[in-house]
């Protein structure tokens, strides 16, 4: 586990990489390394792991990938609901399907990011889940779901 350097700035946004893919967490970390305010605190690549370092480092946002080995992505993010744990999670994903977006939905994702998009995209998904928005940029599906979770949760109350 490496929980990365001591936030600095203040006010910045603290992240939490979760990823199975070493080189993809180097980049991200790499590319996120270059905004003054966001600062990678921890990355790890299970969802065990995710949970132990989110709850030493308390990240605002979390980046996590739903595909990995042992427990994966959604475990995690119900395990850290359950832990009382603040983060914002983001979902970061390659391809997706329908029932994988809802099911993050459902364990509390703030919105997801392509892993091959624009890095734009992810540092604007970044800053918008911190203001307590959701952020979806997987094209169409994203859109589909969320309408979908919107429609079972407006009929479930």
């Amino acid at each position: 586990m490496n929980l990365g350097p001591t936030p600095n700035p203040r006010n910045a946004i603290r992240i939490l990489l979760v990823d199975d893919n070493v080189v993809y967490r180097a980049g991200v970390r790499a590319l996120l390394g270059k905004q003054r305010d966001l600062v990678v605190v921890g990355e790890v690549g299970t969802g065990e792991e995710a949970v132990t370092c989110a709850n030493a480092t308390r990240p605002d946002v979390v980046l996590m990938d739903l595909a990995m080995p042992g427990k994966g992505g959604l475990w995690a993010m119900r395990r850290l609901t359950a832990l009382g744990v603040k983060a914002k999670v983001l979902v970061l994903t390659a391809l997706s399907q329908e029932w994988e977006l809802l099911g993050a939905l459902e364990a509390g994702a703030r919105g997801f990011v392509e892993k091959g998009g624009p890095v734009e995209d992810l540092v604007r998904a970044i800053r918008t889940v911190t203001t307590g928005e959701r952020f979806l940029g997987v094209d169409g599906a994203g859109f589909a779901v969320l309408q979908r979770y919107m429609k079972e949760t407006r009929s479930s109350t």
